[in-house]
């Protein structure tokens, strides 16, 4: 079954290399998925309410706000179904992997994190919500 995970980063070519990245690396996995991406809070917040999502990466620095203040609003339910998030970031400080779990992030990843880890987590994150269904 086709997992569709949003993606929430700015940067279109981190996005694209990241995507393409993260396809190759799924395969031998059996994750089947598909990124949906958008550009910025707004785009994601259209994406969300269109539905059909089973999880997100979501940067926190974005032009149009702060990627945790989505993930607050994902998790309470106020932008389409809940689903499982985890915060990407350049800058993985503490401070901001305590703010995306209190704001319900199933964690925080660096972008500077290896492609198995990467990995590791996405999987890690869809089956989390596949056992909430």
């Amino acid at each position: 079954m086709k997992k569709r995970i949003l993606i929430v980063e700015d940067d279109a070519g981190f996005r694209g290399v990241f995507i393409r990245a993260m396809r190759e690396a799924l395969a031998p996995e059996r994750l089947d998925a598909e990124f949906v991406e958008a550009g910025s809070l707004a785009e994601a917040r259209s994406r969300l309410r269109e539905g059909g999502l089973d999880a997100a990466l979501i940067d926190v620095t974005m032009p149009d706000g702060d990627g945790l203040e989505l993930v607050g609003e994902i998790h309470d339910g106020g932008v389409g179904s809940p689903i499982p998030t985890m915060v990407l970031t350049a800058n993985l400080e503490t401070s901001v992997a305590v703010r995306a779990l209190e704001a319900g992030a199933s964690g925080a990843l660096s972008k500077l994190v290896s492609v198995p880890e990467t990995v590791d987590a996405l999987k890690r994150l869809t089956d989390a919500g596949h056992s909430e269904v």
